[in-house]
């Protein structure tokens, strides 16, 4: 591996997504499909828990194992502040999601010609669709990994207030749990319109 920002990558096989992109091209083109599946799943991964800053830094692709494997996620169950706000226009959260996941597209050499783009968006979709569904079949099974969480975070790292820390909790399980009940195909549709908001300039980050 030729850029490591992180320690962690010294041990992962394989290169990021921007290294490949530069480097090595032919290596994504040739599993564009498995890449852009993946990219999928995390998406929909990133979109319920609050996993930010999902760059092409952030992913490594080992072309042995096939796997694409997201690291630094120190921004992790950063929810937003109503969860029933992100299918509406303009929404913050959608949009800082969409805008880090949704462009990681652009490294395939197939989503930028439009006679194979479609082959990229549709493995892409499918991806988040049918990470969305596992992730509702696992629903209660996750929201106790959420609490187990919250619950490891508070031995580390004792809190200054223990009540606003279980009121933040609350929320987050709240906010998990709401996200993981929409409508996958609606979440999809709404992500692709923030990414297009982000692109024309309208993006609500603070």
């Amino acid at each position: 591996m030729l850029d490591r920002p992180y320690v962690v990558m010294d041990r992962l096989p394989g290169a990021t997504l921007n290294e490949l992109a530069y480097r090595r091209p032919e290596i994504i083109e040739d599993n564009m499909v498995t890449i852009a599946y993946q990219l999928g799943m995390h998406l929909a991964f990133s979109y319920v828990f609050g996993v930010k800053d999902g760059f092409q830094t952030n992913y490594v692709f080992d072309a042995s194992t096939k796997i694409l494997t997201r690291i630094d996620k120190e921004s992790f169950l950063d929810m937003p502040s109503d969860a029933k706000t992100t299918l509406e226009g303009g929404d913050r959260y959608t949009q800082e999601i969409s805008a880090c996941e949704v462009s990681n597209l652009k490294y395939i050499p197939s989503f930028r010609s439009e006679k194979s783009r479609y082959k990229v968006m549709y493995a892409f979709r499918q991806g988040f669709l049918d990470k969305y569904a596992d992730i509702k079949a696992k629903r209660d099974e996750l929201l106790r990994m959420v609490l187990d969480t919250r619950q490891t975070w508070l031995k580390i790292r004792p809190a200054e207030d223990p009540e606003e820390y279980e009121d933040d909790t609350r929320h987050i399980v709240k906010a998990v749990s709401h996200l993981a009940e929409q409508k996958p195909e609606d979440v999809f549709e709404r992500l692709m319109k923030a990414k297009a908001e982000v692109d024309t300039g309208r993006y609500k980050k603070v």
